[in-house]
């Protein structure tokens, strides 16, 4: 039962890690030329600065999607995980233990 605790903890999505992955590279190297493309044709104090911003704001959502499909999938591992032991815990046949069956015998209340 740990190992597949484990196993629910440590879920991962390959779309949800290429989502992580693009969204940073991507958004850092939009902004980074972005910034450098502004540069090269401004100086810096008229420089839009809502470019390079908006590149990295963009790649930062991206990768916090991703980020969020993991945490999904392994909520809904973990979910299953649960509902799976607790019905086969429902399941399990209840033992009549005769220990407690005599319990009226020994009373007044017979």
């Amino acid at each position: 039962m740990e190992d597949q605790i484990n196993a629910a903890e440590n879920a991962n999505s390959i779309s949800a890690e290429i989502c992580q992955w693009s969204g940073a590279v991507f958004g850092i190297l939009f902004g980074l030329g972005f910034l450098l493309a502004e540069v090269k044709k401004n100086d810096l104090k008229s420089l839009p600065w809502w470019k390079p911003i908006s590149a990295l704001v963009a790649g930062a959502a991206i990768s916090a999607h991703g980020s969020n499909v993991i945490n999904n999938k392994r909520t809904a591992e973990l979910t299953a995980l649960l509902v799976r032991s607790t019905n086969s815990a429902s399941e399990l046949p209840i033992s009549h233990s005769s220990e407690y069956s005599d319990l009226l015998e020994d009373s007044d209340n017979k």
